[in-house]
């Protein structure tokens, strides 16, 4: 946002989608405006505005601003703080996505901004925003959760230090909210039959929850071989690592002292990816998961399409959205996955650093398609890299974006942008600290300058 909309924003005063606050305002209160907003149409917060002027806000810092409302949310809401110099002083705009499920904050009721003030969630509302994956099913009872599953869980538990592996199975899945209270009964939720449902519940109950997996030859349509698989979520993973394994092969690179082994397909991107499918997957569709295993790539689609707002050209830079909070929480506190949202950042570095290719969405209005892609890697480029990391220090995500972009051909600044997805003026500012940092060069001058690699970085 810039000082010109700041101002007109000031003038037009607060509406259903902004919000204006002091620069006093407590952690807890902000952490319930943006709770207000998230369960309302989203929109921005105004931090450093009192009765309509900018009142200097240069003091609060903007990590510990989005720390607060992701802690004070317990995790569900995960705002983008931006820095807006005006004339008067700074505000901070926190700009709050939709939520797809209520957001609450503390005990009470949801909050919920109506457009002038902070109110109570409309009982419409709640109905609307329930989140599928800590619904009770019809015909299901605690019989259908099975004692090997449970006592994976357990196992996971214990492995990370948590002190719910040594609860009872009732107090532990109570926990992880994968049982839940249903008129006088104590009944499994659709999370709980996800993560420790017997084959045969799941195959009554939640059939969608069945995942294929296929192995083809070369690049024909046909497969080779097929498994369906009817389990919960980590004996799923489990089998599907046994398979992608079985065809995975990698080649040593020596990098200074150190041996990398650089996998077709990195266990850590493929495995974020299927989770990615499970956690974002719209669970109410009759749909299946299916993986598609190619020697030059994996695909992996799941029923649902993008949260409103995300596409594949804007992925990396949306706040993140999760169809099925209660399933991602329980996922979060078993160590699978990040409660921040922060898998599509982890596969694209994992991808970039070892010269491969970047994910490749591709998205339906029903549907999403993920598109690992093995093309090899390039040795030198690798090398590059990782020798330039121990001289400066890690590269963040965006510099491997742009190094990776950059170690075929030169390119536009307009090119990176696309490949960023960012702004030109946020892009022309990384390229002028990675010029500075002795990484890229440019050529040429105005519209026609192209970016390169430094010497040594490839070309």
């Amino acid at each position: 946002m810039s000082e010109t909309e700041l101002y007109r924003a000031l003038l037009a005063g607060p509406d259903e989608k902004t919000v204006f606050l002091g620069p006093g305002v407590q952690p807890q209160q902000l952490a319930r405006y943006a709770a207000g907003l998230a369960n309302a149409r989203g929109g921005v917060i105004l931090l450093g505005v009192v009765n309509g002027r900018v009142a200097d806000a240069s003091g609060l810092e903007p990590l510990q601003l989005g720390h607060a409302v992701y802690q004070l949310s317990g995790g569900d809401l995960l705002v983008h703080v931006e820095r807006i110099d005006a004339s008067e002083g700074v505000v901070w705009a926190l700009h709050v996505p939709k939520s797809p499920f209520v957001v609450a904050v503390g005990q009470g009721a949801a909050p919920y901004w109506n457009g002038r003030e902070l109110t109570t969630l409309p009982a419409s509302q709640e109905i609307l925003s329930a989140d599928p994956s800590a619904k009770v099913l019809a015909g299901t009872s605690l019989r259908d959760l099975d004692p090997q599953a449970m006592q994976t869980i357990r196992e996971r538990l214990r492995g990370r230090g948590s002190p719910l592996a040594e609860t009872s199975d009732l107090e532990m899945a109570q926990a992880l909210g994968m049982v839940k209270e249903s008129q006088g009964e104590t009944l499994p939720t659709v999370s709980g039959l996800l993560l420790a449902g017997s084959s045969a519940a799941l195959a009554r109950s939640l059939p969608q929850a069945e995942v294929s997996y296929y192995r083809h030859e070369e690049d024909e349509v046909d497969y080779s071989f097929r498994e369906d698989m009817v389990k919960p979520i980590p004996a799923a993973l489990a089998r599907l690592h046994e398979l992608i394994q079985a065809r995975n092969n990698f080649q040593a690179l020596h990098v200074g002292l150190f041996r990398l082994e650089v996998w077709d397909f990195d266990v850590e991107v493929y495995r974020e990816a299927l989770l990615n499918a499970f956690v974002h997957r719209d669970w109410t569709s009759t749909s299946t998961i299916q993986v598609h295993h190619h020697p030059d790539r994996l695909e992996i689609s799941n029923p649902g399409g993008l949260a409103p707002g995300m596409t594949p050209q804007n992925i990396l830079r949306h706040p993140p959205q999760r169809r099925n909070p209660a399933l991602a929480g329980a996922l979060a506190q078993l160590g699978y996955v990040e409660r921040a949202g922060l898998g599509v950042d982890k596969m694209y570095r994992l991808m970039l650093r070892y010269g491969k290719e970047p994910p490749e969405y591709r998205s339906w209005q029903a549907a999403v398609t993920l598109l690992l892609h093995n093309p090899g890697f390039d040795a030198d480029f690798v090398r590059w890299v990782s020798q330039a990391q121990n001289e400066q220090g890690a590269f963040t995500l965006d510099y491997l974006i742009v190094l990776a972009a950059l170690r075929r051909a030169a390119q536009a600044t307009s090119d990176l942008a696309r490949a960023l997805q960012l702004p030109l003026p946020a892009t022309r500012k990384l390229l002028a600290k990675m010029q500075q940092a002795g990484l890229v060069l440019p050529q040429g001058r105005g519209r026609g300058r192209l970016w390169r690699l430094a010497q040594g970085g490839g070309e």
